[in-house]
């Protein structure tokens, strides 16, 4: 392997940590001498839950933002080509200063965390940097406000009750959540939680930002899960725990509603919902698929350096 080659195979093993619809880890990586190639692997999409593919988009678009910061912090140059398929493709460029150091020292402590949220909020100056991290990616937040909490419970309300009457929506989250075979073995997924303001079960100090923008396109979704993974590895920074809320966007009428709160035309790509846990502890972290199965070499390149 080129000293180059392996700077895309650090890249691609550091963005097995991002964020995904349902730990799914649904990215494939093809990397070659000066090139990571991004798609989406077609043994991980969610039908029922994610018909779409919107957020099978948003977790390649995290996958491919924790890759281009670990480009970054090693100190190199990297471009990014987009397209349909691929998805994305990385052109490493030339030697560079070291940035995004911070972020990329972030990835491996980034876990989402479900666990009810204690009464001390984060402060406005934290939330003001998660935004503006997401800001840096063309992508807009709305900070939803304690008066429009009661829309956006019973809006998570009635989108969980929603899901689970379509078919095979149950059972597709089931499948997940209890983990699936592979050269991995099983890797259980934390089974999604509505804590928050359907729950009413401490999470008084739990702040909501609605990451939105202008276009619903599939380069619009992978931009999403840039901005996504931007503003939870600021948060992880700043010692702010995250979980994101998808139930509010698998269906086209609840991302209406949001669109409503929001207050202007735009579309929402998801809720995240932002505190303290009650525990100090961090939370267990979930099981990441083994390289072999998410990254791929070219002739001439290896897995190695």
């Amino acid at each position: 392997m080129t000293h180059r080659t392996a700077v895309l195979a650090h890249a691609a093993r550091l963005a097995r940590h991002a964020p995904s619809i349902l730990n799914t880890q649904p990215w494939q990586w093809r990397i070659g001498r000066h090139t990571a190639e991004l798609r989406p692997d077609p043994t991980r999409l969610l039908p029922h839950v994610d018909p779409q593919r919107h957020l099978t988009l948003l977790s390649c678009g995290a996958a491919l933002h924790h890759a281009q910061v670990a480009v970054h912090a090693l100190g190199w140059d990297v471009l990014v080509e987009r397209g349909d398929n691929p998805l994305a493709r990385l052109v490493l460029g030339n030697p560079a200063a070291q940035r995004d150091t911070d972020l990329a020292a972030a990835i491996t402590h980034r876990h989402t965390d479900r666990r009810p949220f204690g009464a001390q909020p984060p402060s406005d100056e934290i939330i003001a940097d998660l935004r503006h991290a997401a800001e840096n990616h063309g992508l807009h937040t709305h900070q939803v406000r304690r008066d429009e909490i009661p829309l956006l419970a019973a809006t998570t309300a009635r989108a969980a009750a929603d899901a689970a009457h379509r078919p095979g929506h149950t059972a597709e989250i089931a499948h997940w959540a209890t983990g699936r075979p592979s050269a991995g073995g099983r890797r259980p997924v934390p089974l999604r939680a509505l804590h928050g303001p359907a729950t009413g079960d401490g999470d008084i100090g739990a702040r909501y930002l609605v990451l939105h923008g202008p276009g619903d396109t599939p380069a619009d979704w992978l931009r999403a899960g840039e901005a996504l993974s931007a503003l939870l590895l600021t948060a992880t920074l700043r010692g702010v725990a995250c979980s994101p809320m998808s139930e509010l966007v698998e269906a086209p009428w609840p991302r209406g509603l949001l669109a409503t709160l929001i207050g202007e035309p735009c579309h929402p790509y998801l809720v995240i919902r932002c505190g303290y846990p009650t525990n100090d502890e961090p939370p267990p972290a979930t099981t990441r698929r083994p390289e072999a199965e998410t990254t791929t070499y070219l002739m001439g390149a290896s897995t190695r350096p």
